[in-house]
């Protein structure tokens, strides 16, 4: 109630305001509103659909509302016609995302997290073993980045479960394996330039954990939590640019580590806070999580210069289905297809851009990919609610919800990345379960 009320106090705030439109308020009252929601759930249950809700209203409404109305010539169309789709297609996927199953458990998820506890008593080796199939899996990655996922990325994913299996099985190589964690992330994250896998995992462990933590988490604390969580990201975005503009060349095998720059930029921005706080910096951040620029070029060359797909990204959801040695001419992944196909925008091999499944769904099906919005935030939703009921049998599932959902957490994917990535770890993940119990070690 408090949380609605606030957002309705906004959205009125703002239509008084002569530089919103209506449809800016609104958008900007649902994220306030989606923001809330978020902080209210840390520490009450796992909050990763309000976390995946919150993440999309402020890539799909907020930001681009913002942009609206300190900079609306960079916005490829106006912002009626933008949100007349992004507003309904986001509301859309937030009602698929909290779908739940009529009689499904209302346990709390702290019982869950606990249940996991009791379980993993007796499977303190199950840490250790999951912690070299990660190291195993990181090296891969590390020394060939073009190794297949199934012995790369997927397996890297064990190193930071095995964190989560030490601390509730209460392991004496808990405080080993988190630090190792750390630095092979660390290592990974000066090697390649890539940011965001540090943040989004330490936000999803942070998570996990809250929801499971006896402490009960105040309100300013959650507050603080999500601060910091912001400040950490504007740090990271501040000094992005200028590292990689010293460590990459122009394609992805042209890159390399730099500990030393890395260290001078972090204590530079640290000890000179105005670097990151300031309007150009902001404004840049903010462009960088902007979605609605991708979707807005999409909308204004779909359909007037480009018909619509009708339904090809309907085949995204075959594609992980079949493998590469049968499928030649398999995609790597539809996003540099479809940013050159349906937006005006240019890019290259280092750029990483997607349309968002949002944005998909209309350049697919119009204004009929608010359906679409609908369906995949349902899909999302079901696979939530079916991991957390499977936990009754198999407690231990629960940990690797953050891996399952990596790949999906935010709109800067596409379908095609998304369902690869949450379907791939999926079959992974019940292979490491079954291989394992062959020689009697139980995950």
């Amino acid at each position: 109630m408090k949380s609605l009320t606030s957002c309705l106090t906004i959205l009125l705030a703002l239509v008084l305001i002569e530089s919103a439109t209506l449809w800016e308020a609104v958008a900007v009252g649902l994220s306030t509103h989606s923001f809330l929601t978020f902080l209210q759930r840390i520490g009450d249950r796992f909050a990763l659909p309000e976390c995946m809700g919150f993440i999309a209203a402020l890539e799909i409404l907020l930001i681009p509302a913002i942009t609206y109305w300190v900079f609306p010539i960079s916005m490829p169309i106006e912002s009626d016609t933008y949100f007349r789709y992004a507003l309904p297609a986001y509301i859309a996927f937030v009602v698929g995302l909290s779908w739940s199953q009529p009689g499904h458990s209302t346990r709390p998820h702290y019982v869950y997290i606990q249940a996991v506890a009791t379980y993993l008593q007796d499977k303190q080796q199950a840490s250790l073993i999951l912690f070299f199939i990660g190291l195993g899996g990181f090296t891969v990655k590390m020394i060939v980045p073009s190794a297949p996922t199934f012995i790369s990325l997927l397996p890297s994913n064990c190193l930071f479960i095995s964190a989560l299996y030490a601390y509730y099985s209460k392991s004496a190589f808990f405080l080993l394996i988190s630090v190792a964690a750390l630095l092979v992330i660390s290592t990974y994250t000066i090697q390649q330039g890539m940011f965001g896998d540090l943040f989004l995992w330490t936000m999803l462990l942070t998570l996990l954990v809250a929801a499971g933590s006896t402490y009960r988490i105040t309100a300013r604390q959650k507050t603080g939590f999500v601060v910091l969580a912001f400040a950490t990201l504007l740090v990271m975005q501040s000094i992005k640019v200028e590292y990689r503009l010293n460590t990459w060349g122009h394609q992805r095998n042209e890159r390399s580590g730099n500990a030393n720059l890395m260290g001078e930029l972090i204590t530079d921005r640290l000890a000179n806070p105005e670097k990151v706080m300031n309007v150009q910096h902001l404004f840049s951040a903010f462009i960088r999580f902007n979605q609605g620029l991708l979707i807005g070029s999409a909308m204004a060359k779909v359909p007037v210069h480009e018909n619509f797909a009708n339904g090809e990204v309907l085949l995204s959801f075959l594609h992980p289905l079949v493998p590469r040695f049968i499928w030649a001419d398999k995609p790597q992944t539809g996003g540099y297809e479809n940013i050159r196909r349906f937006t005006s925008l240019r890019q290259n091999e280092n750029t990483s851009m997607n349309l968002s499944p949002l944005g998909e769904g209309y350049v697919n099906f119009g204004y009929g990919g608010i359906l679409f919005s609908l369906a995949w935030g349902t899909l999302l939703g079901f696979v939530f609610q079916f991991l957390i009921r499977l936990s009754d049998k198999i407690p231990s599932v629960l940990l690797w919800i953050p891996a399952l959902f990596f790949g999906c957490l935010t709109m800067e994917t596409d379908i095609l990345s998304a369902w690869g990535s949450l379907l791939n770890t999926s079959v992974f993940v019940a292979l490491l379960y079954w291989s394992l119990r062959q020689v009697n070690i139980f995950l």
